[in-house]
């Protein structure tokens, strides 16, 4: 009988989550940021309003070859997310000596796979954050593996991967930015007259040059996303949510990454590594000093949580046996406690029902039902995104259908997630492509309306005071009534009949969106 491994029991970790993800992936519909990366699949190119390309391809992916189902899509996130935790579990390895069995490393390492939300629901959403982590942990390895061996090629790799890192997200400059104390301030300074280092500068760059022409042509419009995210979101982001937050994130392994973190900032062991400990640190005070999200950090947590498996392994491998039975039970205990939290596997009302229950008995939960406004409502706000776009995109449908003379209509969308919607579940309906100055739609906008336009399907909120001056007649067809859902409330207007004011105004609103397009 074969011997059992660290190998083996990763293999086991790993198929369990895969199945778990899997299973859960496919019982709620779409994110509305999942369906706005699925419309840039649609409209491929090398650089979009808010994000790098790389979402886009995937998106593509998704669609395309994977059939655009909820659970085909967000089965890229699994797969990225799974990956993540091998990462993890290789890190741990690395900083364990040859000899160890790094058996209890890996199976902290994961236990906390199955357990924390961090690792969790990253990797059931089909967006740009799961693919974040998981270069933030390979760059954290391939440095590592520099550190340890200090061969020059692993730098040239860290090179690379930092370049398609940021065709994902501009993120990666963060954790570029935050690993600069860890070797300016320390022995490690010298890798700054290692050749090598600037051939992988040089690399990064060639990856993420053709993003960088694009902003260029497009007048560099991630900054005036980054302005919007500032004044709208970044605002209601406090210290103290913050911090919450950065325990939550791990929340059944803040034993194993506090620990972690303590041994790269202090033990005489982890001197190599010190670096890391100081790039969490960086990384929590840049985002801070911006007023930025609490989940930008989460890239910085997977070395943490390698270390600190690594080192209980350590610790517990002549003394503190005890612990290899009570950390894991600790972990599963408050994994099972908080699964709900992370991920929804449980119905919409179930779900909410839970969700107060949890909230009357430990109140410090409270903070995972706070939304960007910074109100608190009864399902967190990944949820309650996930909740009533196929109904809108089936009434547009429908209505669309009734439509007598298509060739003389269009479809507005107020917000990227209804029109998202509309173009992925509508397509059953053969709907032509949604109007909408949200995000990157206004690049997509037509040069005119079409020729003898007469009806407008209209999907907001709210009607808004000035469409009754834009058509003579305006017909509600139907309102979203479904309390648990960010999009409750939403209405749906056949518009007929637009008056000089209406043509006007899309005269004016066309030709500002085409001030913001791409000239090539």
């Amino acid at each position: 009988m074969k011997k059992l491994t660290w190998l083996h029991l990763l293999a086991a970790f790993i198929a369990v989550k895969l199945l778990f993800h899997v299973y859960v992936n496919g019982l709620w519909s779409f994110h509305r940021d999942e369906l706005l990366y699925l419309a840039l699949g649609r409209h491929l190119d090398w650089g979009f309003a808010s994000v790098p390309p790389a979402i886009g391809f995937w998106g593509w992916f998704g669609d395309a070859v994977l059939g655009g189902s909820v659970g085909g899509v967000r089965l890229i996130s699994t797969l990225f997310g799974t990956t993540t935790v091998v990462v993890t579990a290789l890190m741990a390895r690395e900083m364990l000596p040859p000899t160890a069995s790094g058996k209890f490393a890996v199976a902290l390492v994961g236990i906390a796979g199955l357990t924390t939300g961090a690792f969790l629901r990253p990797a059931m959403l089909f967006m740009p954050v799961v693919f974040d982590v998981f270069y933030w942990a390979l760059l954290c390895l391939l440095f590592l593996k520099y550190l340890n061996t200090e061969k020059s090629s692993w730098l040239v790799w860290f090179g690379a991967v930092a370049g398609f890192g940021l065709l994902n997200k501009y993120t990666v400059l963060i954790l570029l930015f935050a690993m600069l104390p860890g070797l300016l301030f320390t022995k490690r300074r010298n890798v700054f007259t290692n050749k090598q280092l600037y051939l992988a500068a040089g690399l990064a760059l060639l990856v993420i040059s053709p993003n960088i022409a694009w902003q260029a042509a497009h007048e560099f419009p991630v900054f005036r996303h980054v302005g919007e995210l500032a004044a709208s979101q970044f605002a209601h982001v406090s210290a103290g949510s913050f911090f919450s937050d950065q325990l939550q994130f791990h929340l059944a392994a803040a034993p194993v990454w506090l620990l972690g973190l303590y041994f790269l900032l202090f033990a005489k062991q982890a001197q190599t590594w010190r670096i890391f400990g100081w790039m969490y640190l960086t990384v929590l005070a840049v985002l801070l000093f911006f007023s930025a999200k609490s989940y930008y950090s989460l890239g910085a947590y997977p070395v943490l949580v390698a270390a600190g498996a690594a080192w209980l392994e350590h610790l517990t491998s002549n003394r503190l046996r005890w612990l290899r039975v009570a950390l894991p039970a600790l972990m599963l205990g408050l994994g099972a406690l908080t699964m709900p939290v992370a991920m929804p596997f449980l119905k919409p009302e179930v779900e909410a029902r839970f969700m107060e229950k949890l909230v009357a008995k430990i109140p410090a939960m409270r903070g995972v039902l706070r939304w960007e406004d910074g109100n608190h409502y009864a399902l967190p706000q990944d949820f309650a995104d996930m909740l009533g776009w196929e109904e809108i995109a089936e009434v547009v449908g429908k209505t669309w259908q009734n439509i007598p003379d298509k060739a003389m209509a269009a479809i507005y969308a107020e917000h990227y997630g209804q029109a998202g919607a509309i173009g992925h579940f509508g397509k059953r309906y053969n709907l032509p492509e949604v109007l909408s100055f949200s995000d990157n739609y206004r690049y997509w906008l037509p040069d005119s309306l079409p020729a003898n336009f007469q009806t407008l399907i209209y999907v907001n909120d709210e009607l808004g005071d000035d469409m009754p001056g834009f058509f003579e007649k305006i017909e509600k067809v139907w309102e979203l009534d479904m309390p648990l859902s960010r999009q409750h409330g939403d209405q749906v207007y056949l518009c007929h009949a637009p008056t000089p004011a209406f043509f006007e105004r899309m005269n004016v609103a066309f030709e500002r969106a085409r001030k913001e397009e791409e000239i090539d």
